[in-house]
């Protein structure tokens, strides 16, 4: 296993695209601090340390249109490439390196969001400069404060996580990073544009649509950190009747579950090196 985690991370860290990804939520992260700064409403929340829950909010919005680039290319490029013919020619178990490749990637999910965490307090401390505000808010960091950042930071990555693994699963079973990027960006377009057709059908159509992954992952982070940025504005506001927080979590692990089944079943049962 520790070969195969090694291996792995050896190709994670000399590859471009996880550099490009990172590259492109990080300036997005501090495009977004940006425009809030611009607005009077919600500047209070982009001081620290509130920044950092704002960031981690912003970073859980971006992740069903960028981790599915990772997830997808890694997945589908090892078979456009013929680098799982290379491997598998040393037949290692194929469960294994399939888990150790998602898991080398998750770990790249989870410091990507501590990249964004260090960016946003240096956006965080140039905002305060240039809008005149004092560049710490009081008062706000206590045993409640820290739990609720870990949860955020748990949360964000958990979201994030789900999104990735979508795209790699579907590249697994299609064999191409196309296939993969495609679904995982595609089905979060078409569950926004169904559950607007579903919800005005009503009946059945409406209670399907209720429980897209995109419903349970759209204002889960908003209802871990939302308390404690500032009431009223749209980083604290919940759409009326989105699930809780747990509820989220349980359906995404659910999903995940079903994802992780299709994508040992494709690496067991089909000929990969074909």
């Amino acid at each position: 296993m520790s070969a195969y985690l090694s291996f792995e991370w050896m190709k994670f860290s000399k590859r471009w695209m996880p550099r490009v990804i990172l590259f492109m939520l990080l300036a997005l992260t501090v495009l977004a601090f940006w425009g809030q700064a611009t607005r009077i409403e919600g500047r209070g929340n982009l001081l620290l340390p509130r920044g950092w829950l704002a960031a981690l909010a912003f970073s859980s919005f971006f992740a069903p249109f960028f981790w599915p680039v990772l997830g997808g290319s890694w997945a589908g490029n090892e078979y456009g490439w013929g680098t799982i013919r290379s491997i598998l020619t040393r037949r290692p178990a194929r469960a294994t390196q399939a888990l150790t490749a998602l898991s080398v990637l998750l770990i790249g999910v989870l410091m990507a969001l501590i990249a964004i965490l260090i960016v946003a307090t240096g956006t965080s401390l140039l905002v305060a400069s240039f809008t005149g505000n004092p560049a710490w808010t009081s008062g706000l960091v206590d045993g409640a404060f820290a739990m609720t950042m870990l949860k955020g930071l748990v949360t964000a990555w958990y979201v994030s996580s789900f999104y990735l693994l979508l795209a790699y699963a579907a590249a697994v079973v299609t064999r191409s990073a196309a296939v993969g990027i495609g679904f995982g960006i595609g089905s979060t377009l078409a569950e926004i544009v169904l559950r607007e057709l579903f919800s005005s059908l009503g009946g059945i159509w409406n209670t399907i649509a209720e429980h897209f992954p995109f419903i349970y992952s759209q204002d889960m982070i908003t209802r871990v950190v939302g308390p404690l940025l500032l009431p009223g504005t749209r980083l604290s506001r919940v759409s009326p009747g989105t699930p809780s927080a747990g509820q989220s979590l349980i359906a995404l692990a659910i999903y995940a579950a079903i994802l992780l089944v299709v994508l040992m079943v494709a690496v067991r049962r089909r000929d990969v090196t074909a």
